[in-house]
């Protein structure tokens, strides 16, 4: 943060935007394709998906010859249709994270540290102005911190309440709430928000001091099952402790995000140290932000002893244990890569949490769930995102292999529909590209020096 200080006192620049690619569709019939119908759990054979003016306008048993002649008509050839992905954390503060992000099936994401120009490029994508997925955007962190980057420290429920509103009338979507608030900041809050009816999302799994995590039933989510093996059970590997826990996540109504791909990636890095960073397409991770990761994060694991990789393979084990048991308890699952963090990459970091959550016991049609229809109801856009029906947004993925049988056939998608228009497989390439060429790392310090 300090480099980003020094050069912005030389430099005055504009944030640059992607360039859409020139082959794109945006009314269609795809026909002769199955729909993976995640909510019901369902394979619809032998469908065709009508699409106009960013909607899916139909979705009838495939007739061929009774397919309307005045638009164009895409074959499926009995491939898959899967609602578009929704990434619920990541951490973007570049254009090109949106573009990338779309090209690996991601058609929605949450943003979970909020700055004024992640406004301006939600916007942009909403407005066909820029191309990749759509954005739910957060407050920056709102924490007790006095001295973190990227923060709004507050230590007073006035303070508190102050900040809730002034994000809100500021435009962002939801509050970002830190778990070092103290009672009373974070009370009141909670309340503030439910007042001026904004959503509050919380960084860990738990309440501040000795208040009980009922005094949190109502809110969009909670973040981080590694935060309920440091705070709720206090770095114990104590399953026996598990279910009052899980019990009361329950009781409280609120999905949870376990993020496990960043626990993952640093287990790797501890273990295999310059040999899985080689491995990481830094190409897809912001100039600066890869610049402060290998000097801090990335270069503290790649220190890591051997009795510390033992240990961070021994707790991704157990954060697994955990996210099984949430499941179980049926407690809802949000998929979140955190994705900008510790150089994990957009996109493919989504995919990564996706096959984290198939290994730690949920089937693909739960995975599934935690992409798409979870996410939608947690953001209360049930009607509008995670499914394939006559109404929502046409945003889905189309694969030739079948998602229900392997989860990485979305990783690279033959096509991808975003509001309507269609990115078939080289469309998705060329914008990926395109969005990494374009790239400008004065446009990258610029939007951060506006957030300090």
């Amino acid at each position: 943060m300090r480099l980003i200080t020094t050069l912005m006192l030389l430099f005055v620049v504009s944030c640059a935007s992607s360039n859409p690619p020139v082959s794109k569709i945006n009314e269609f019939v795809l026909h002769s394709v199955n729909i993976i119908d995640v909510a019901n759990q369902k394979l619809l054979a032998d469908q065709a998906v009508f699409v106009r003016d960013g909607k899916i306008t139909q979705v009838l048993q495939n007739d061929v010859e009774a397919l309307p002649q005045d638009v164009p008509l895409i074959d499926g050839e009995d491939g898959y249709v899967t609602p578009g992905l929704i990434d619920m954390h990541v951490h973007m503060y570049e254009p090109a994270a949106y573009s990338i992000a779309l090209s690996h099936g991601v058609t929605h994401v949450r943003v979970m540290n909020g700055i004024a120009q992640q406004l301006n490029w939600r916007d942009a994508v909403q407005d066909g102005e820029l191309v990749g997925a759509s954005s739910t955007v957060s407050s920056p962190i709102i924490s007790a911190y006095d001295d973190a980057m990227l923060h709004h420290t507050v230590h007073t429920a006035q303070a508190a309440r102050s900040a809730v509103r002034n994000y809100q009338q500021q435009g962002y979507d939801l509050i970002k709430a830190y778990g070092n608030l103290s009672e009373e900041a974070l009370l009141a809050l909670v309340d503030e928000a439910k007042k001026i009816g904004i959503p509050v999302a919380k960084h860990g799994p738990h309440a501040s001091g000795e208040l009980p995590v009922s005094t949190l039933a109502g809110l969009q989510s909670f973040e981080h099952v590694e935060d309920i093996f440091q705070g709720s059970l206090q770095y114990q590997f104590a399953p026996n402790a598990l279910p009052e826990v899980i019990q009361a996540l329950h009781a409280t109504r609120v999905p949870v995000t376990p993020t496990l791909n960043i626990f993952y990636q640093l287990t790797r890095l501890s273990e295999q140290k310059q040999g899985y960073l080689d491995s990481i397409p830094q190409e897809y991770t912001s100039e600066i932000i890869a610049l402060e990761a290998k000097h801090n994060q990335v270069a503290r694991w790649l220190d890591a002893s051997d009795n510390m990789a033992k240990h961070n393979r021994r707790t991704l084990k157990f954060l697994q244990y955990i996210t099984e048991q949430l499941h179980n308890a049926k407690v809802p699952l949000l998929v979140g890569s955190d994705s900008g963090v510790l150089l994990s990459p957009h996109g493919l970091a989504t995919h990564t949490e996706m096959a984290l959550l198939h290994q730690s016991g949920l089937d693909s049609f739960a995975v599934l769930a935690a992409a798409t229809v979870n996410p939608a109801n947690a953001l209360g856009l049930n009607h509008t995102m995670g499914k394939i029906e006559a109404g929502y947004q046409a945003d889905f993925i189309f694969s030739k292999g079948n998602p229900l049988q392997d989860l990485a056939v979305l990783k690279n998608p033959d096509a991808v529909s975003k509001l309507g228009t269609w990115y078939d497989s080289e469309a998705l390439i060329e914008l990926r590209n395109q969005a990494i060429a374009d790239r400008s790392l004065w446009a990258e310090i610029s939007a951060l020096w506006q957030a300090l």
